[in-house]
């Protein structure tokens, strides 16, 4: 019998509805079996909204006679990582100067600088970036203590064109550092920030404060004892801590452009959690350093 011309435009219709590669599978459906099936992938396909992935607030920065908007994420660690509060309450003991036990004399001059400022003094900081050296910063973390708890501050930018914005409220924001504590930051992060502020015109404290880049103090001090300097490597050995989920870092520029062109902000939730775990490991390896502790064994 003859298939209706109707009937075949419709089933022509159904099978390029179906990716490629499925049809078999589509084929052993009953109608209802195929659409329930299809109910779980559509709602996972369903982009999350950065609120709801990373509650936060739209702010608004005056800087060169104009105004820009960029979005910023604000939480204690309290909220953040309530089984961390330890660490809270030993940089704040370990930077009033209860357990310091550092040789001053063969420290470097940024080290005797973090050593004697108060816990309030210090800003932790650390950027993600669409790529390699020279390409755009979309994230500026930053860690401190205020009103006896470590507070994390995130500066986003929802797209390219805020990358002025947060560069702004980071340079207005370190014009109040006593002390910049980075991990490789002398040789990517601040240069990378400077370039890019100069590009947007944006002009930085001049001078700038003193700035302990933790990558070297570790080479100093346990380039011998671990079997790399890279922060996780010396996460594991010093905070017991191994990360499980956490989205690689060579992964993150590909992330964000995805957030940009889809404004599915998932994977946004997962770079401002790495980001925050790498600015509270900066402040445990402080403490390390200025109690003489030493590596434990994995």
């Amino acid at each position: 019998m003859a298939i209706p011309e109707s009937r075949k435009k419709k089933l022509q219709m159904l099978l390029r509805s179906i990716p490629p590669g499925n049809v078999t599978t589509a084929d052993r459906m009953g109608p209802r079996e195929g659409r329930d099936a299809e109910l779980p992938a559509r709602r996972a396909r369903e982009p999350i909204s950065l609120r709801k992935a990373c509650p936060g607030s739209v702010k608004s920065i005056q800087f060169g006679g104009r105004k820009a908007k960029f979005y910023l994420v604000r939480r204690p660690l309290a909220e953040v990582s309530p089984d961390s509060l330890p660490v809270e309450r030993q940089y704040a003991s370990v930077m009033r100067g209860a357990r310091q036990n550092f040789d001053e004399l063969s420290a470097s001059p940024a080290m005797c600088c973090a050593a004697n400022a108060g816990p309030e003094d210090l800003l932790f900081f650390d950027t993600e970036t669409c790529g390699l050296a020279g390409s755009a910063v979309f994230l500026v973390g930053l860690m401190f203590y205020a009103d006896g708890r470590l507070i994390f501050e995130q500066y986003l930018a929802r797209d390219y064109a805020e990358e002025a914005a947060i560069l702004a409220a980071f340079a207005r924001r370190y014009r109040q550092a006593g002390v910049l504590v980075t991990f490789n930051g002398k040789a990517f992060d601040m240069t990378l920030i400077r370039e890019r502020s100069a590009f947007h015109g944006i002009r930085l404290p001049d001078p700038e404060p003193p700035h302990l880049d933790l990558l070297h103090e570790s080479r100093r001090r346990w380039r011998q004892a671990v079997p790399n300097c890279r922060l996780q490597t010396l996460e594991a050995h010093f905070c017991g801590r191994r990360r499980v989920g956490d989205i690689p870092g060579a992964d993150i520029p590909d992330a964000y452009h995805d957030f940009v062109r889809t404004s599915d902000a998932a994977r946004m939730r997962d770079i401002l959690h790495h980001n925050l775990l790498d600015l509270l490991t900066l402040a445990e390896l402080l403490c390390a350093i200025l109690t003489g502790c030493e590596p434990a064994h994995q």
